[in-house]
């Protein structure tokens, strides 16, 4: 089996969505009044869809303090991902990116002339057809980045999705892509941008924070079908980054492998 094929077999429940999806619409085509087939002047509609990454115009939450992303959002190495970002892309062009000890000298000099971020809670994907009609109201994938909340003495955990997450621009390979749970969705402020980076670079709207998982292995399991991840350590500790949201191709859902050897 090429990557191909295994990319499809792991997006397979998205496709099944996106039939029930046709079936709906060739339904209510027919119940519209197509009862019977001119075949020269009556055709089916396009029951073909895509899918189109929609973000909300304002924020979930509008000011959110760096303690509370670290401690109600679980974004515990927020500010070291966010420093690491800035001094990578205020590097301008230069195409050797910096990795370890020396992207962290280079953020350690970082400074933020913000305490707090607006925050979205969401990221979703629309139903688009194949004219590029898109319908805000057919929603074929989301993830959340939801916080942890009190409602009086009721605490409700965290939401934190798992997402498919793309690494380089071949989206037919599985190996560009990488497993990562989003914990914060966010913006940076306007007026910190000029602060932070050259005038060159062309910075994305929204971003965010991005705990990883193991790259996939060469192929997958020979018993399951299925691949293996498991969290991805720096000296014992969780890795994490920020990225475009863009680079978020899709929500993934991970098993957890039960019984005394769970991890």
């Amino acid at each position: 089996m090429n990557h191909k094929d295994e990319f499809a077999q792991m997006t397979r429940w998205l496709e099944q969505k996106e039939k029930v999806l046709q079936h709906q619409k060739y339904v209510s085509w027919r119940l519209a009044g197509s009862h019977e087939l001119d075949p020269y002047h009556s055709r089916p509609p396009d029951m073909t869809f895509g899918h189109k990454q929609v973000m909300v115009k304002h924020p979930s939450a509008k000011s959110v303090s760096l303690k509370t992303l670290a401690m109600d959002y679980g974004a515990t190495h927020f500010r070291d991902a966010l420093a690491c970002y800035i001094a990578q892309q205020s590097r301008g062009n230069d195409p050797t990116p910096l990795h370890g000890h020396a992207l962290d000298v280079l953020a350690h000099d970082i400074h933020f002339p913000f305490h707090r971020l607006p925050v979205f809670h969401k990221i979703k994907w629309c139903s688009v057809d194949a004219h590029g009609h898109g319908n805000a109201h057919v929603t074929l994938d989301s993830v959340h980045a939801k916080p942890r909340c009190k409602f009086g003495s009721h605490v409700v955990a965290r939401q934190s999705d798992t997402a498919l997450v793309r690494l380089g621009v071949n989206s037919k390979d599985l190996r560009e892509f990488r497993v990562g749970q989003v914990r914060v969705i966010f913006t940076l402020p306007p007026k910190s941008i000029p602060l932070l980076f050259p005038p060159t670079i062309c910075l994305p709207t929204h971003l965010a924070y991005v705990e990883w998982f193991t790259p996939f292995s060469p192929a997958p399991d020979r018993n399951s079908g299925l691949y293996k991840v498991s969290r991805s350590l720096r000296s014992g500790d969780t890795m994490a980054s920020i990225v475009s949201i863009t680079d978020i191709e899709r929500s993934v859902h991970l098993i957890p492998r039960f019984g005394v050897m769970a991890q």
